[in-house]
């Protein structure tokens, strides 16, 4: 051991005399060999320590230090703890010997035996004993990134980071800032009041306009710093009420970089916002952008700035969830719409493009903004078609280009959902309307792209070949206002749309495709090609029925439902064999339950196509009609389903029924009766409200066969007061007053049963079912 002693301490003075700096490594070496401790070697240093030379004291401390980096990983957490009180005492001295103390610090932070509450620690001698511009190190920045327990530091680490980073300059330490500061935004660190402090500590660089020199041994690079400084500002929507403002500023400059930085952090900002934390700011950032887009001189400027609404317009849509958000975006909406809609009618097209770009930056960054947006400008575009100054300038552009470049691509399905709105005799006025149906759907099915004047799209764009969900799914409002003035493509299109709605596996646009095939089955002109045409697709469908694939099926079956309710709406002769198949279903065991929803399809009104409003042929009673061809099948289906089909059964007929006018339902309910009061015990919640919403009205002016099933009926009521879905409880509280009004000697006999019963609702948690029941109740 002696032995030991002498070769530690010959180690320790060849080292700090500055003689031979290789000494270090020597030593390290010694302490994995187990020849001495890093304690020993702490006692060893004493003389050095305490010299009146603070150089001998670094040097000191130095070796301590190069030994650590090596031997970290095998101490104790007494030795840590030993070494960090060491090193904390060591911050007291003289500003040379920092260096080292904060690289054995770092070494030590990087010790898998890290005793709790040393991180704190560390920081708080850090901050407190310090040079503030010295504290900038990877050792602060690691004990950050590593330990949980400085959150609890909370203001008081905020107000020590503020001071260190006040005034730095160096590239090196701004970029471990920066890093510090986004997280401490991002981990919810409380800010307390210093919050605008932090902000401004680390605004003041914004936008960074840092050149690294030529060779620069570093490697810090301006993007990297814009990044990271972008991620500390974007970080909390606590800085919104700050960095808004400083964007707007910034915009005002005549530096493209800084308007570009500028609007990229706008688009990370708003990301993070909620509707509340820019609303006091639109106006202003509304005139910057518009700005930016109207006066631009730069393409990327432009672009930046249309992105930048993009994202502002749908920070201010997912705001939707609350009770004031609606206002933040129809008032956004309404300065943007004030600005840019007369342009699209005014002589000058100079302001038109912009304006367009604008007012399509803006519709694509929600629904509820494209249909805003598009519900005030769509009728001022049509009405274009008969002016007068737009045709003759048809040799510069034609109504049709305006209209596509104003609305086109990300919005071209609610620019379609506009036209339709307009009679159908408007499409004939003149032949530019045709032109722009046509150009539309052969942008769609062959990517033709050549009439957009200044188009920046891709040559090769395929739509609907290229399998992309979003242009797939927009089809079945595009073809609404264009399907009867193209007779010469709509056997192309229609092929497409059959394969799209088979094999794709996206199910909105499957779904769309099958919408869209069907609408053009319903305006088809009757006849062999017609026929034809239904004849392969069945087949085609009730192969891919009878597949494995549970995926395929269901494809199969919604290009079936959607082409059965188009050739029931006509009359057509073949929409039999479709029916037969849909009745078949009900037994199926995977598609029984879709095939009991598919008759609410197809009796029900469809709000975006295979409707009147869309043109389509639409026959009138052809609900009566297919009532009265089905209605038997469903009985002697239900008679012959084994039992656990049966509620298939029942769920078909309460869709069917439901959609029948109230004077039908009173003429055919006697036939139904019994299946109706079944649908009352069927599970089926959904079953259970169709079917009373049946009953309630013929229970005012009862038939006689229903008198003669009261007391099925007034047993399946009073259960159902018991329903977990408050609207069934509703729904047969209603039924069972209307039946207090029958002849009384036929409900005197359940008017105790009925009393009894009511009490339960009357105690109802919901406030409607109690009134409910009281008005019953008073009744009977």
């Amino acid at each position: 051991m002696a032995a030991d002693s002498t070769l530690l301490l010959s180690l320790v003075e060849e080292f700090v005399s500055g003689l031979q700096d290789s000494k270090a490594k020597e030593t390290a070496t010694c302490v994995k060999d187990g020849q001495f401790t890093i304690l020993q070697l702490v006692e060893a240093l004493g003389l050095s320590l305490t010299s009146s030379q603070p150089h001998t004291r670094a040097r000191g401390v130095q070796l301590l230090s190069d030994v650590l980096h090596d031997c970290y990983g095998g101490l104790t957490e007494r030795e840590v703890e030993v070494l960090i009180a060491f090193f904390e005492n060591r911050l007291k001295d003289h500003y040379v010997i920092t260096p080292p103390v904060l690289q054995g610090l770092r070494a030590l932070t990087k010790s898998t035996v890290l005793p709790p509450g040393s991180a704190v620690s560390m920081l708080r001698s850090l901050f407190q004993d310090v040079h503030v511009q010295v504290i900038l190190t990877k050792t602060c920045v690691f004990l950050f990134n590593v330990s949980a327990e400085l959150k609890g530091l909370g203001a008081d680490f905020v107000f020590g980071f503020v001071q260190s980073m006040d005034g730095e300059r160096d590239p090196r330490n701004l970029l471990l800032a920066f890093q510090i500061a986004k997280s401490i935004v991002r981990r919810g660190y409380d800010l307390g009041k210093f919050t605008e402090e932090l902000f401004e500590v680390t605004s003041c660089y914004f936008p960074i306009d840092f050149s690294p020199p030529p060779n620069d041994p570093h490697g810090i690079t301006r993007e990297e710093l814009i990044q990271m400084l972008r991620d500390a500002l974007t970080g909390t929507p606590r800085f919104a009420e700050f960095l808004l403002p400083l964007i707007i500023e910034k915009l005002d400059s005549d530096v493209l970089s800084a308007k570009l930085d500028s609007l990229q952090t706008l688009i990370a900002g708003v990301s993070q916002y909620e509707h509340k934390d820019v609303a006091e700011f639109l106006e202003g950032l509304w005139a910057s952008l518009r700005r930016e887009v109207f006066q631009t001189s730069s393409e990327k400027i432009e672009s930046a700035g249309l992105a930048a609404l993009t994202a502002l317009t749908s920070c201010l849509s997912r705001s939707v969830l609350h009770s004031d958000s609606e206002d933040s975006l129809s008032t956004f909406l309404d300065l943007v719409l004030k600005d840019c809609k007369h342009h699209l009618c005014e002589p000058d097209l100079k302001l038109v493009w912009p304006s367009a770009k604008l007012l399509q930056a803006a519709c694509s960054a929600s629904n509820r903004a494209s249909h805003i947006i598009t519900d005030a400008v769509m009728p001022s575009l049509v009405e274009q078609y008969n002016s007068r100054i737009l045709v003759q300038m048809s040799d510069c552009f034609s109504l049709s280009e305006l209209v596509l470049r104003c609305i086109y691509l990300s919005t071209i399905r609610t620019f379609f959902m506009g036209f339709v709105r307009f009679p159908l005799g408007m499409f004939h006025v003149v032949r530019l309307a045709g032109q722009t149906a046509l150009r539309a759907v052969s942008l769609f099915l062959d990517g033709d792209v050549s009439f957009l004047p200044d188009n920046s799209f891709p040559s090769n764009i395929q739509l609907l070949k290229q399998g992309d969900s979003w242009s797939q799914s927009q089809m079945v409002c595009l073809l609404l206002g264009c399907v009867c003035s193209l007779p010469r493509i709509v056997n192309d299109l229609m092929a497409e749309l059959e394969e799209m709605s088979c094999t794709c596996s996206h199910p909105l646009s499957y779904t769309s495709a099958a919408k869209c095939f069907a609408g053009l089955v319903n305006k088809r002109a009757l006849g062999d090609c017609l026929d034809s045409l239904i004849q392969r697709t069945m087949e085609r469908v009730c192969g891919e029925l009878d597949s494995a694939s549970s995926s395929v099926r269901t494809q199969a079956f919604t290009l079936m439902i959607w082409v059965a309710k188009a050739l029931l709406l006509r009359y057509h002769p073949l929409f039999t064999t479709l029916t037969d198949k849909l009745f078949s279903l009900l037994d199926d065991a995977d598609l029984g339950p879709a095939a009991a929803d598919g008759f609410r399809l197809l009796m029900s009104e469809s709000t975006d196509i295979l409707n009147r409003g869309c043109h389509a042929d639409v026959r009138i009673m052809y609900r009566q009609r297919f009532f009265s061809e089905n209605s038997a099948k469903l009985v002697q289906g239900f008679n012959a389903a084994p039992q656990e089909k049966k509620p298939n059964y029942l769920k078909a007929l309460s869709n069917i029924v439901n959609k029948l006018p109230k004077q039908v339902q009173v003429t055919e309910l006697p036939a139904l009766l019994s299946l109706l009061l079944e649908a009352l015990s069927c599970p089926d919640q959904g079953v259970q409200l169709s079917t009373l919403s049946c009953l309630e009205p013929v229970l005012v002016d009862p038939p006689p066969a229903l008198i003669q099933q009261l007391e099925a009926l007034v047993s399946r009521l009073l259960a159902l007061t018991s329903s977990p879905v408050m609207s069934v409880r509703i729904a047969s509280l209603r039924c069972i007053h209307a039946i207090s009004c029958f002849p009384e000697h036929e409900v005197l006999p359940f008017r105790t049963r009925v009393l009894r019963a009511l009490a339960r609702p009357l105690d109802d948690r919901k406030r409607l079912v109690r009134r409910g029941a009281v008005r019953a109740r008073a009744e009977w």
